[in-house]
C-alpha cells in the first residue's frame, strides 16, 4: 500500500492535450503509486466551468487543485486534466479534476477537448461525479446531454463494458424536492446510452450539496 500524508498533483494533459509523462512519472514515485499493485481507485469529475469542481475535490478528498477566485471574477481556473492523491483514503485513491465545460475561452464550437477529456473519464475512472447547477436539471445544452451521449456512444464502440458509477451532485438546491429532481438526469443518462446492454454496468445516484 501506498503511504503519503500529503497530496501531491499534477498536469496529467495539459490545454493542447498533450501528456505530461514526467509529471506523471514524477507523480507515480512521490506518491510510491506502484506500492498498491492494482488495489486503487480513480474518481473524475466532470462538468460546467466554474461549478465548483476542484473545491468540491478539496474538500471531500483533501486535495489541493487550484480554485477559482470568484473576487477576481469568473474564469477558466483548471487547463486540461489535473490529478492528485486523495489524503488519508484506503485504497489509495486518485483524483482526478478535468477542465469545465462549456467555457468561454474555448468558445462554443471548440468541443473537441471537453469530448475527448470525458471520454478519459469515463475508460479509466470508477466513479465519475458529474456536478452541475440545480437550476440546469431538466435542460439540454447546460446538463451537458450532448456531450454525454457522445461520450457514451464512442465509448460503447471502442471499449468492452465496465462498471462505472456516475454519481451527479446537484448543487445549490432550489425548493424542488429531491424526488422530482432526481428521476431527471436518471432517464437522461439512459437515454443517452442508447444500448442497453451498457446499463446493467452502470448506476447514477444523486448527490445534494449546498
Amino acid at each position: 500500500m501506498a503511504e503519503i500524508d500529503h497530496c501531491c498533483s499534477t498536469q496529467l494533459i495539459d490545454g493542447e492535450g498533450e501528456f505530461n509523462v514526467v509529471g506523471l512519472d514524477n507523480f507515480i514515485r512521490t506518491t510510491k503509486l506502484t506500492n498498491c499493485g492494482l488495489s486503487y481507485a480513480v474518481v473524475a469529475i466532470m462538468g460546467p466551468q466554474s461549478s465548483g469542481k476542484s473545491n468540491l475535490l478539496n474538500h471531500l478528498f483533501q486535495t489541493n487543485f487550484r480554485e477559482m477566485d470568484a473576487f477576481r471574477g469568473r474564469s477558466q481556473t483548471t487547463k486540461g486534466i489535473w490529478i492528485a492523491n486523495c489524503v488519508g483514503i484506503d485504497p489509495f485513491t486518485v483524483a482526478m479534476d478535468l477542465e469545465g465545460t462549456d467555457g468561454r475561452e474555448r468558445g462554443e464550437d471548440d468541443t473537441t477537448f471537453e469530448k475527448q477529456s470525458a471520454l478519459f473519464a469515463l475508460a479509466i475512472a470508477d466513479i465519475v461525479l458529474i456536478n452541475m447547477w440545480c437550476h440546469d436539471i431538466g435542460r439540454e445544452q447546460a446538463a451537458n446531454k450532448p456531450l454525454l451521449k457522445t461520450v457514451f456512444q464512442v465509448m460503447m464502440r471502442l471499449f468492452s463494458p465496465r462498471k462505472t458509477t456516475q454519481l451527479f451532485v446537484v448543487r445549490d438546491k432550489t425548493k424542488t424536492p429531491l424526488e422530482y429532481l432526481e428521476p431527471i438526469p436518471r432517464e437522461d443518462i439512459q437515454k443517452v446510452t442508447v444500448k442497453p446492454k451498457f446499463c446493467p454496468g452502470s448506476t447514477s445516484r444523486a448527490q445534494n450539496t449546498k
